[in-house]
């Protein structure tokens, strides 16, 4: 009689049918193959998905002892699942999973001994040709962080010697904060066009403070300081699970939204109309998103002829704007708008270089005029 065949023998995939999933044994434990978004394999006759995650089980395994005879494939795949471990946004986890998907899709065998810069302008060039020089300085940074990654001993365990990606230089990344710039009588000129009063409250308290449209669409009750004067994003009153504020995880510190008397006036009504929940909402009573704000924006941006120039972060540049033009220097201005005073000197060169462009023009106006000498005769 012939021996029926254990299960998992020569360490193959094998399917079981109560559970409709994909299995290995490894070291004598069963383990579920894992597609590359961490979805199980499924489907009896899916035994060519199951051999893929199998080969990249195996190799991801071996990874610690390749150094530079890695695939890239296998260093991207453990810097994703890093990501995931250390609670990475999910769209940022998604943005970069889509770039290195695309990447491996052009170059699916290249090893890390052979990763040169010119493979990730290749990428651009041959794959993407439309992106401009923010896409590519954000898709090359990606690559850059998971080599950088994977060459640190107290990140990434040194699973390769160096970073063949170090000193790749990125293009520079385009700077919006000019161009989304408008005046007090553009954006009442845009308000005007408002008829509904969630949109009005947040478009105002954003025009007035300056701070990220994030914040305004997280704001609780609990944020409001005793005074009223201010709103306090700290982890003590975020809700656990919820993002605090977006430097918060680097910094560490809360962030504080100071509020001028319109803007306490709105937060104030809408606290007593929403003691518990989210402060701003939709005019169907929705919390405001990221996708929510940027169309309902965009659709009163055309309407006040400012498609293009009026965005969901207009507020925050006209506000960086006028107080450095005012005089303000970048350490008070980055305290006002929850930024570094690095941040807003880079961000804002535009107009560093027209006060002192206007400062050289009064010089200029003050200085004596030089006495003309007398013709000799």
């Amino acid at each position: 009689m012939r021996r029926k065949r254990e299960r998992g023998e020569r360490g193959r995939p094998w399917y079981r049918a109560e559970r409709d999933q994909w299995f290995v044994t490894f070291n004598g434990k069963k383990q579920p193959l894992l597609d590359g978004r961490g979805n199980p394999i499924r489907g009896k006759d899916n035994r060519a998905g199951a051999e893929r995650a199998w080969h990249e089980l195996h190799a991801l395994a071996g990874v610690p002892d390749n150094g530079e005879d890695n695939e890239v494939r296998s260093v991207l795949e453990l810097y994703l699942q890093d990501m995931e471990r250390r609670a990475v946004a999910g769209k940022t986890l998604a943005t970069y999973t889509a770039y290195f998907r695309s990447f491996l899709a052009r170059f699916p065998r290249l090893v890390v001994r052979d990763l040169k810069p010119s493979h990730v302008h290749t990428w651009w060039q041959l794959s993407h040709p439309a992106w401009g020089n923010s896409t590519r300085n954000l898709s090359g940074a990606a690559f850059k962080a998971a080599f950088r990654w994977a060459a640190s001993p107290g990140k990434g365990g040194a699973i390769i010697p160096r970073s063949p990606l170090d000193g790749m230089p990125l293009p520079t990344m385009r700077k919006r904060s000019a161009e989304v710039v408008v005046s007090d009588a553009e954006f009442a000129r845009l308000l005007a066009l408002v008829k509904s009063e969630p949109v009005r409250d947040i478009l105002t308290v954003a025009w007035e403070t300056g701070t990220r449209p994030v914040n305004l669409a997280r704001a609780t009750a609990a944020n409001l300081t005793a005074d009223g004067n201010a709103l306090l994003f700290a982890d003590w009153n975020t809700e656990a699970g919820s993002a605090v504020h977006k430097t918060f995880k680097a910094t560490g510190r809360p962030l504080v939204v100071p509020l001028t008397d319109a803007a306490k006036a709105v937060v104030l009504r809408l606290i007593d109309a929403h003691p518990v929940g989210v402060v701003f909402r939709t005019p169907t009573g929705l919390p405001w998103t990221e996708v929510r704000l940027a169309s309902t924006v965009l659709h009163y941006a055309r309407r006040a002829g400012l498609k293009g120039r009026f965005t969901a972060y207009s507020c925050r540049h006209t506000r960086a704007t006028a107080l450095l033009e005012a005089g303000h220097s970048d350490t008070d201005v980055a305290a006002i708008l929850g930024n570094s005073p690095g941040v807003i000197h880079r961000n804002y060169s535009h107009v560093a270089a027209k006060v002192n462009r206007l400062r050289d023009l009064l010089n200029n106006s003050r200085k004596p005029e030089k006495k003309r000498k007398p013709k000799e005769t």
